[in-house]
């Protein structure tokens, strides 16, 4: 029994392979500090400017006096994501994926229970990371993020309210090969950028539209490089995580890595219709990941435990993974329906400190 429990433990570290998903809420770093029992973070975004340092008249005169820096403050709520799911007893009789069709010893019945709630664990696990690759999609291309329930219903706002000059829309759409100006468009965002975060932009991630005439434009076709494509050369924070990378262009003094992103995901209840996270018409534009302070936070989640059989495979408490996520994973046992009942809860929220940083250009 104890080999099998630790199998089963393996399995439920390793099947939500989460850790090679998600390009874009990539970017949002994790830290010891990211995982807290807070119902809300405080949000702080400090208002500096570019002021020269003044001059006195000698040293005998004094040193002149700075007021106070100025800040605006935010709190906000985590969102809370809960799903579950049954395992009724009958369940277990029937063959679980991977088994032989017909078992002829003596099946360990615990240890059945226990894989058919690492797998539905997974299916979940892993629908709420997609669920925080789109909040990093939407924070990215609109500053804003809007989370829905089951039913389509509103149930949290974030609004960070960037500054608009971020997200403009391109006056010659890209679509018109002979007029439009692919690369001034990206240099006056950029240029934006610079004076408002005071960081220079080195990154593009293209939606599939806007990358095909992207590279319609002569100019872009003649100058593309693509001798370059080291993995080394790319931050191991976003390696691996469904961006694809396609060279570099040097344009006047700025030198653009380029990547697309084509990821797609199902709303909830609807398996039939899927959805890019990143605009096929859409340019998201970052300075380097050591210059973003994006993080990746997990709010507080109370439990009270009335069931313990299973806290040798999930956990008695918050189960992190790779350092990256933060789940409460939770089982018990509903004698009316004879069901065992497996449940995860979290409370993630990917939130841009540097809210300057970046941009977003729409280009049709």
């Amino acid at each position: 029994m104890i080999n099998l429990l630790t199998k089963v433990i393996a399995l439920f570290n390793s099947q939500p392979d989460i850790t090679k998903m998600g390009f874009l809420s990539s970017f949002f770093a994790a830290t010891p500090d990211s995982f807290t029992d807070a119902e809300e973070c405080d949000f702080d975004e400090i208002f500096e400017g570019e002021e020269l340092a003044p001059t006195v008249t000698d040293l005998s005169t004094g040193a002149v006096t700075l007021v106070e820096e100025k800040f605006g403050n935010k709190q906000i709520p985590f969102p809370v994501y809960a799903m579950r799911s049954p395992v009724a007893i009958s369940q277990l009789m029937k063959r679980q994926p991977g088994e032989k069709a017909y078992i002829s010893e003596k099946v360990n019945w615990l240890a059945r229970l226990a894989a058919i709630l690492v797998r539905r664990m997974g299916i979940m696990t892993r629908m709420l990371r997609r669920s925080m690759e789109q909040q990093a999609a939407q924070i990215l291309q609109t500053g804003n993020i809007v989370l829905t329930d089951e039913k389509g219903t509103e149930t949290f706002n974030l609004r960070i309210t960037p500054k608009a000059s971020h997200f403009p829309t391109v006056t010659t759409p890209w679509s018109d090969v002979n007029n439009a100006t692919p690369l001034d468009d990206i240099d006056a965002l950029a240029d934006v950028i610079r004076d408002d975060g005071l960081v220079d932009i080195t990154t593009l991630i293209f939606g599939h539209k806007a990358w095909i005439d992207f590279i319609k434009n002569d100019w872009v076709r003649e100058n593309l490089k693509k001798d370059v494509l080291n993995m080394g050369e790319m931050n191991p924070q976003i390696v691996n995580k469904g961006g694809k990378r396609m060279g570099y262009i040097d344009y006047g003094a700025n030198r653009y890595l380029l990547y697309t992103y084509n990821a797609r995901y199902n709303p909830f209840g609807d398996k039939d219709n899927k959805y890019k996270y990143l605009d096929p018409y859409n340019v998201i534009l970052l300075p380097e990941v050591s210059d973003l302070d994006f993080r990746r936070l997990f709010g507080g989640i109370p439990t009270v435990r009335m069931d313990n059989t299973f806290d040798q495979l999930f956990g008695a408490d918050k189960t992190q993974i790779g350092g990256e996520y933060d789940i409460r994973p939770r089982v018990w046992w509903s004698d009316d329906n004879e069901t065992y009942m497996g449940e995860i809860k979290s409370r993630p929220l990917m939130l841009p400190v540097s809210v300057n940083r970046y941009g977003c250009l729409t280009v049709a």
